[in-house]
């Protein structure tokens, strides 16, 4: 016996199908009463088993009195059909859906999703972006949907076929009647007829002309068209429309039709797109190619890098057309040579794409990221293998075996023993401060997670903020990636009872004392959580780790080029002249910035300006003021070219900077020395040590490559869109320029304050602190993320609201109204007369004392007497200017505080100690 919810079911659905039958679009479904009176059933069953329906997905219903069931008849119809299953390709295939197209995918959906019969689509992009394809990923969603059934047809039609014969294209596209233009023997239906019901994709629409978009009105808003030569004759046509150009659209469509087009979809650039995205397209090129060939694919590391980043003005199009050409040329040697496999080159392919690895060390980064030496890719239809060399960095036993590789090869030499044991305690460290070093990228944690046990980054986590409160110092970032991937490894060695390495490191022991113990704290609850004997040398190795203080990098010298930047019609041009003829060199660029020009679009002509003249050897700019400081940073960041910015440029300076890159491979030096060469740029000598003192316990610290000068832009900058006077937190600026410098000055501020972030252009990877890109700022003009840690540290008018509504609580007999005024007057006062070295701890502790003490004196109750009342009366100044801060209170009160009250507060205001 069928259940009620099938018999509804099924009530419902043939009913649907049989009003769809009969043309009743408009009326399709059923009320709760029509379906329980036909099947004689309780009507509030009914409804309940619609509402169930409904929930699950089944039905769907319309809001109104009453409100109407029915089924989706092409949902129905494509659930059914196993082959729109096997060939059907949805948006989540896309590569970039949830990136760089995934707003074009919102509007897509919206356009096709919307009541009743979707909206009229207008894609934009340059030639290759993918416009067809993404029409096609429409229609596919459409049927899924079900906004159009399963048989509805796609269409397509580029209009620049027939753009040369106006005529022809209207009988093409609207059909033709007899005798309607020469060579019209008979009536003809045209594509959109075709297309009737589903959807008609016009390509290249900028070159249909005038009369064919007025033709496309009537479709658009009425739903008919009339066929070329036939007055009499109007067409019903239920198409949708989704049009796309490479143009723009203002210069080549009449308004009239273009504002009938209500959603408009820009298709990114592939230089738009991210590298990641970028590597993705090209593997799945691969595979289609392997698919095609029928045989495995082998692409070097070299072939990738340069598909990765060589100009590919043709976007996706041309990106799979050069993977075709250097596939085939690949296969033509497998066939020819008899090679066993299918190897591609980067010799496999033209001389633009080979470009490409000539832009790899400016972007080096990124792209070992996403691809290095220690990776091969092969490719089949079905998936693609990274397979992973032995020397990849991130396998577990990396760190033990290059230490054993080591031992092993003085053994083999015939090195003694104890000469072995020399000569480890020197190495140890150099392969420990290497082995760190591979680290220098930030790693996410959920990267790190699927190679490193979530405890041991956990545990690793709590024990460096022990370790940096205990030494008091912080610790690069590297520092925690590298323990993780260490204790990962060693725990793992134990397990499976691999042998560690047993080494005698004495020195350390005697060396680094306060590191051990701190080491043996990590190992005791490596213990306790997992349940292992860890032996001695390995704590050594840990103690090692917290040793490590390695923050200079390579510095990698290059013979640079020197932009001159500046405001109006020829300055920077001019100077750059003189520069060039007088050094007799030709390494001076000029980039004249008009008084006219917007900075966003002064900043995007001087980074493709220094794009084009960059000669990969890195790039000195220099600026006369304005925005033009920032830029340099900006441009670095983003295109990975190494930039110096200097400011308050002059003829003399830029003359200096020419002549010292004739000769110095090294911008750093370059900067310093043509600085010093010029007597003005002495203004940027600003002692940090002079100037800002921390004075709050909180800081932020600024930084900048080039110097304080700016990082007290990017500090002014701050001050100007965030109000820190009432809170406890000023900012540091710090030249970045000396790392090394740059980290002693971070732990010496580190040892009093905290430090809440660092904001700038170079990030130095210290653990536990956030870093900010000064790039972000501009970005972000809110400055969000700065805000959120800055709101963390409560004003002053916060601190006092939680403690004054915390006392009203407390002590209910005192009104907070009256007392909260006096009280904030007499913290002023000790601010200005006794002491400015107070904090939020003293302030509170004193605002509850003093709360305590007017309400014994109210309540007639005896002061504690002070036990060491004449040491702490020898303060006479500070007494004196107590006695006279508390006398309002006095007044208004209508109490007198004895001396020992007196002494009790000036104890807790000046922290008097050994009482």
């Amino acid at each position: 016996m069928k259940k009620s919810e099938d018999i509804v079911f099924e009530y419902l659905y043939n009913k649907c199908k049989e009003q769809k039958r009969e043309g009743l679009v408009e009326k399709l479904g059923c009320s709760t009463k029509e379906i329980a009176d036909s099947l004689t059933l309780q009507r509030t069953n009914v409804s309940s088993i619609l509402n169930v329906m409904c929930r699950q997905g089944k039905i769907f219903k319309i809001k109104g009195k009453p409100i109407i069931y029915y089924v989706n008849l092409c949902k129905e119809q494509c659930e059914n059909s196993k082959n729109f299953k096997e060939n059907y390709i949805s948006f989540n295939t896309l590569i970039g859906k949830n990136k760089s197209l995934k707003k074009c995918i919102e509007q897509a959906k919206a356009a096709i999703l919307y009541p009743p019969n979707g909206l009229h689509t207008l894609l934009l992009g340059p030639t290759g972006v993918g416009k067809t394809m993404f029409a096609e990923v429409m229609y596919k969603f459409a049927i899924e949907k079900g906004s159009i059934p399963i048989n509805s047809p796609f269409v397509s039609f580029n209009c620049a076929d027939y753009a040369n014969n106006p005529q022809l294209i209207l009988a093409h596209l609207f059909g033709s009647k007899k005798g309607a233009f020469t060579g019209a023997d008979r009536d003809k239906d045209g594509l959109v007829d075709k297309a009737n019901g589903g959807i008609l994709f016009l390509d290249e629409i900028h070159r249909l002309p005038p009369e064919g978009q007025e033709m496309l009105f009537m479709i658009i808003d009425k739903g008919i068209y009339t066929p070329l030569g036939d007055i009499e004759k109007k067409k019903i046509s239920k198409v949708r429309i989704i049009c796309a150009t490479t143009e723009n659209v203002d210069s080549v469509l009449l308004n009239t039709f273009s504002r009938r087009i209500p959603i408009t979809i820009n298709i990114p650039m592939l230089k738009d797109r991210s590298l990641e995205e970028r590597f993705e397209l090209i593997c799945e090129f691969f595979k289609t190619e392997s698919e095609r060939i029928g045989r495995e694919i082998f692409v070097s590391t070299n072939t990738i890098r340069a598909l990765l980043l060589y100009s590919c003005t043709g976007n996706i199009g041309q990106l799979k057309g050069d993977i075709q050409l250097g596939c085939a040329n690949a296969f033509l040697k497998y066939v020819s040579k008899g090679k066993k496999k299918i190897e591609v080159h980067s010799t496999d392919f033209l001389n633009n794409v080979r470009q490409g690895l000539l832009l790899y060390k400016q972007n080096s980064q990124v792209l070992d990221n996403i691809i290095n030496e220690d990776i091969e890719l092969n490719f089949n239809s079905k998936i693609t293998k990274h397979k992973i060399k032995i020397n990849d960095k991130y396998l577990p036993n990396n760190f033990y075996e290059s230490i054993e590789k080591r031992i092993q090869e003085l053994k083999e030499r015939g090195i003694e023993e104890n000469d072995i044991n020399f000569l480890m305690d020197f190495d140890i460290k150099k392969y420990l401060k290497k082995y760190v070093g591979e680290f220098e990228q930030e790693v996410k944690k959920e990267e790190l997670s699927k190679i490193v046990d979530k405890k041991i980054i956990n545990i690793v986590e709590k024990f460096l903020d022990i370790a940096s409160k205990k030494m008091k110092k912080v610790f690069p970032v590297k520092i925690f990636y590298g323990l993780c991937l260490h204790i990962n490894s060693s725990i793992e060695r134990i397990i499976s009872n691999k042998n560690l390495l047993n080494h005698n490191l004495n020195e350390i022991l005697e060396k680094d004392r306060e590191e051990y113990k701190l080491a043996l704290v990590l190992v005791d609850k490596l213990e306790e959580e997992f349940n292992i004997k860890i032996p001695l040398q390995e704590t050594e190795f840990i103690a090692m780790f917290l040793c490590i203080d390695d923050f200079d990098g390579d510095k990698i010298a290059y013979k640079p080029i020197i932009v001159v930047a500046m405001h109006g019609e020829s300055t920077a041009s001019s100077m750059t002249e003189v520069a060039n003829k007088l050094v007799g060199g030709n390494n001076v660029y000029g980039y004249d910035m008009t008084l006219d020009k917007n900075p966003q679009t002064a900043y995007i002509e001087l980074k493709d300006f220094i794009r084009t003249n960059h000669q990969g050897f890195g790039v000195i700019l220099l600026v006369d003021m304005g925005s033009l400081g920032m830029f340099g940073e900006l441009i670095s960041e983003e295109t990975g070219i190494e930039i110096r910015v200097i400011d308050m440029v002059s003829t003399l300076l830029v003359i200096e900077c020419a002549r010292k890159a004739l000769t110095n491979n090294n911008i750093n030096i370059i900067c310093e020395e043509a600085k010093q060469s010029v007597s003005f740029l002495n203004n940027y000598n600003i002692s940090l040590s002079e100037t800002y003192i921390p004075r709050k316990d909180n800081i932020i610290i600024t930084n900048c490559i080039t110097g304080e000068g700016s990082a007290i832009k990017v500090k002014n900058m701050i001050e100007e869109k965030i109000n820190l006077s009432s809170r406890d937190i000023q900012i540091v600026p710090l030249s970045a320029s000396d790392r090394e410098e740059m980290y002693n000055t971070i732990n010496i501020l580190s040892k009093n304050n905290k430090i809440l972030a660092i904001v700038g252009t170079v990030n130095p990877n210290v653990y536990g602190i956030p870093f900010i890109p000064v790039s972000e700022l501009f970005l972000d003009s809110n400055y969000t993320r700065l805000k959120d840690i800055v709101n963390r540290i409560k004003t002053l008018e916060n601190f006092y609201n939680e403690i004054f509504q915390s006392l009203e609580s407390e002590i209910e007999e005192l009104n907070m109204d009256d007392f909260r005024p006096l009280c904030t007057n007499f913290l002023d006062n000790v601010k200005e007369n006794i002491t400015d070295n107070i904090d939020i701890y003293m302030v509170s502790g004193l605002i509850l004392h003093l709360a305590c003490a007017i309400m014994r004196l109210i309540n007639k109750e005896n002061t504690p007497k002070c036990t060491n009342k004449q040491k702490v009366m020898s303060y006479s100044k500070e007494y004196d200017s107590l006695k006279e801060a508390l006398r309002p209170i006095e007044r208004f009160y209508n109490i007198k505080f004895s001396d020992d009250e007196f002494c009790h507060i000036l104890i807790i205001i000046l922290n008097i100690v050994n009482i």
